[in-house]
């Protein structure tokens, strides 16, 4: 017979909202002084593409979100983080995790970027760092992340994070009117 594996006790992470660092970043608390930050990604089409958000056509839309982020984090639904510069704290854009189990030991992580940021690798140092305190701070099993299956940046950074492509979903989600297909991904902690 198998041995029962217990909940996760996650408390612990959601009485303070976590600053992780790296080598070029510091990954924080988004806030509403974050605004125009993430109002400078979230309308750009390029940058939307992928989202299941649509493009935001005003500030006031990213100060709509933003004002959701305390909720869904003190229900324990979702931690969403500013990444930032460690030099000089420039915000480039945001992450997180969401569909949290502790039940079952796992999360899904989302993620988006200033296109200014693109290709210089700091999602991929975000992402890598994200893994690292999930299976090492937050005791999870296993990491996912779903990207559109013509998202290859996104598939890349998963790639280079040691993430595997377990297979496609189809029609997964509603993305600016229409059923679109996503592929997924996970690292399992330990492998």
């Amino acid at each position: 017979m198998a041995a029962e594996i217990a909940p996760l006790d996650l408390s612990p992470f959601f009485e303070q909202h976590l600053v992780l660092e790296t080598e070029r970043l510091v990954i924080r608390p988004i806030t509403l002084t974050d605004a125009e930050d993430v109002f400078a990604y979230a309308s750009d089409p390029e940058v939307t593409k992928y989202m299941t958000f649509l493009t935001h056509a005003s500030l006031a839309d990213s100060i709509k979100w933003l004002m959701t982020v305390p909720k869904e984090f003190d229900r324990r639904e979702r931690m969403t983080f500013a990444m930032t510069l460690k030099s000089d704290g420039t915000f480039i854009g945001s992450s997180g995790f969401h569909d949290i189990s502790s039940e079952h030991h796992r999360l899904m992580m989302g993620y988006v970027l200033n296109r200014k940021y693109w290709d210089k690798g700091y999602m991929t140092e975000a992402v890598r760092e994200m893994i690292r305190f999930a299976f090492e701070e937050m005791s999870m099993h296993r990491v996912a992340a779903n990207c559109d299956l013509e998202n290859v940046r996104s598939a890349r950074v998963m790639e280079r994070c040691g993430m595997k492509l377990e297979g496609t979903l189809r029609d997964y989600e509603i993305r600016h009117g229409t059923f679109v297909s996503t592929k997924t991904y996970a690292i399992i902690n330990g492998n």
